[in-house]
């Protein structure tokens, strides 16, 4: 019974695993048609550029003996089968044709554009001078090397494919568990804080990317919002280390509880938290998110004896309004928060220009008083 059910459960995992390579298979396929197809395409469309280019004195003077000694030049490509050069009225003018072909290209002008069949590919484009349109060229390609390419491709892949389905089914389930477990464990160390489960600094400031990214493309902002908890060293000294890391988990939950499910919640230090607000672009409605995160901070935090308190200086900066990229965000959003722990703690401040002026004047007091005492 037992072996019943281990090759049952082989030939599932066999028909599955074979399953999704095969519609690998078919989707690299159709990729790789779709790209020999364009690079066709594109050569097809240089080379009717080129000898329309060519043709242009030919088709203005009626010349067409000069026409067809142009147009002829095509046939040193091995793809282009046929070409032929119109009139502006639509008329023929000349044409080359391969001997091996059928004649495809008609005695009037083709509508300009590409036109693809299972056969062949055709292509044509108007001949201009000065802006005026003067006349036509129509060119058409086999699709013989392609299909070629393609099979040779398919093979190929089948094989590779093919082999890395039984080397697939050879592993066993318990160790692709065991290595999923082990790649979320490595991902949950290097995104995630070990402390709050919160997104770690690095996590947060690829957020913060995709953030800026997504304005940059579509417009709209967001807020920024760099949070010091106040008071939290007075906490780990008076409640301990384990208390502290305790409050820090709380003040986490806090955090994702005040906020929407679209928002970003992360720890980036010690003490120091960040915030996104997503998609919110109008400051009065940050504002109200910065004044309720002040309050929620005030509330005091149980440790088992005497409660802790703490509080929030919150600094913002509105992106990409303030800053185009993380460093500069990141730093304004420090500057507004140095700011509002100047203006008593537990408030918040959004980013100005100016407080870059006042921060350089504070640093040349504080110079300048370090050089008066020596």
């Amino acid at each position: 019974m037992t072996h019943t059910r281990l090759l049952n459960y082989w030939r599932l995992s066999l028909v599955s695993t074979g399953s999704a390579l095969l519609m690998a298979l078919l989707m690299l396929l159709g990729y790789h048609a779709h790209s020999l197809r364009e690079h066709l395409e594109n050569n097809l469309t240089m080379q009717a550029r080129l000898l329309g280019a060519n043709l242009t004195a030919a088709i203005v003077f009626e010349d067409s003996r000069t026409a067809t000694e142009i147009i002829g030049t095509a046939d040193a490509s091995p793809i282009i089968i046929e070409a032929a050069v119109y009139r502006a009225n639509g008329s023929l003018m000349a044409r080359f044709q391969r001997p091996e072909a059928l004649r495809q290209l008609g005695d009037e002008a083709p509508a300009a554009g590409h036109v693809l069949s299972f056969v062949d590919l055709r292509l044509a484009l108007p001949v201009q001078l000065e802006g005026r349109i003067v006349g036509s060229i129509a060119l058409r390609a086999s699709l013989r090397d392609l299909y070629g390419e393609l099979g040779r491709v398919f093979g190929s892949m089948l094989l590779i494919l093919t082999a890395s389905a039984l080397l697939g089914t050879y592993a066993s389930r318990r160790m692709r568990m065991q290595m999923i477990a082990a790649e979320n464990e490595i991902e949950r160390m290097a995104l995630y804080d070990r402390v709050t489960g919160l997104p770690n600094r690095h996590a947060f400031e690829l957020s913060l990317a995709q953030a800026l990214q997504r304005h940059a493309r579509n417009g709209g902002g967001s807020a920024l919002l760099y949070i010091d908890v106040d008071g939290f060293k007075t906490v780990n000294d008076r409640f301990g280390h384990q208390v502290g890391d305790a409050v820090l988990k709380a003040v986490g939950v806090r955090l994702e509880r005040a906020l929407r499910g679209a928002d970003i919640v992360a720890r980036i230090g010690g003490d120091e938290f960040a915030v996104i607000l997503s998609d919110t672009a109008i400051t009065e409605d940050v504002e109200r998110v910065a004044v309720n995160l002040v309050r929620i901070a005030a509330e005091p935090f149980a440790t088992g004896g005497a409660p802790a308190r703490i509080g929030f200086s919150i600094g913002i900066c509105m992106i990409p309004q303030s800053a185009a990229d993380i460093d500069g965000a990141l730093r304004n959003a420090d500057l507004a928060m140095y700011h509002a722990k100047q203006m008593g703690k537990s408030t918040y401040q959004f980013y100005s220009e100016t407080m870059v002026e006042d921060a350089r004047q504070s640093q040349e007091r504080n110079c300048a008083s370090a050089l008066a005492r020596e």
